[in-house]
């Protein structure tokens, strides 16, 4: 986390904001004496992090926000490219990965987002190169206009369905990643659960 925090720096943004989902190794401290505003998350999961930042930051209609990870799979040093489409129009802009293979769970990982993404473009009839990408910004009005309920690593799935279920104008662009360190959490079953998502926002 703190080479993403000194890459956000670098990138000159209002403020950074970190959520933390009660973790031990020292996120909210390391983020604190950095400057950055720490929001405890409610609940366990990606999703809630996300719905617990929504819930405790007052959002403004036409300021940009962006979401990354922090793990440093993903380069601050994108973030202009991401906000660059926002302040052309877009209300919702998503970080489209070139995807790496060093070791047979990144292939199936790989395979596994591919088949996502297709079956999202399907479903939506939206070009879907990277649903499960990990790099989202938004225009603070469209972030108020979803209505996001996902609980884990379905979040981004549901960010997709809300975007285009409210006609919201998202486009996707080409960013880096560097392979995570250590062992990925997504498993089959997150999958099924992502999939289920998408399903769900396109018929319910």
């Amino acid at each position: 986390m703190p080479r993403v925090l000194e890459g956000l720096k670098r990138q000159a943004v209002d403020e950074i904001v970190v959520v933390d989902g009660n973790s031990t190794d020292r996120t909210a401290a390391i983020a604190r004496a950095s400057g950055a505003r720490v929001i405890l998350q409610d609940g366990r999961g990606k999703g809630n992090g996300f719905k617990s930042f929504l819930a405790k930051f007052p959002l403004r209609d036409e300021d940009f926000y962006v979401m990354l990870d922090g793990d440093a799979s993903y380069d601050p040093a994108d973030l202009p490219k991401v906000v660059a489409r926002l302040r052309e129009g877009c209300d919702v802009v998503a970080g489209a990965r070139r995807f790496y293979t060093k070791a047979a769970r990144d292939f199936v990982h790989n395979i596994g987002n591919h088949a996502i993404s297709l079956a999202a473009r399907l479903l939506f009839w939206h070009a879907a190169p990277d649903v499960c990408t990990g790099y989202w910004g938004f225009r603070g009005g469209a972030l108020r206009k979803m209505n996001i309920t996902a609980e884990r690593f379905d979040l981004e799935a549901d960010l997709f369905s809300q975007a285009c279920r409210r006609g919201l104008r998202f486009e996707f662009v080409p960013v880096s990643y560097r392979p995570r360190l250590g062992e990925g959490k997504l498993s089959a079953r997150d999958g099924w659960m992502i999939l289920k998502r998408l399903l769900k926002g396109r018929f319910s």
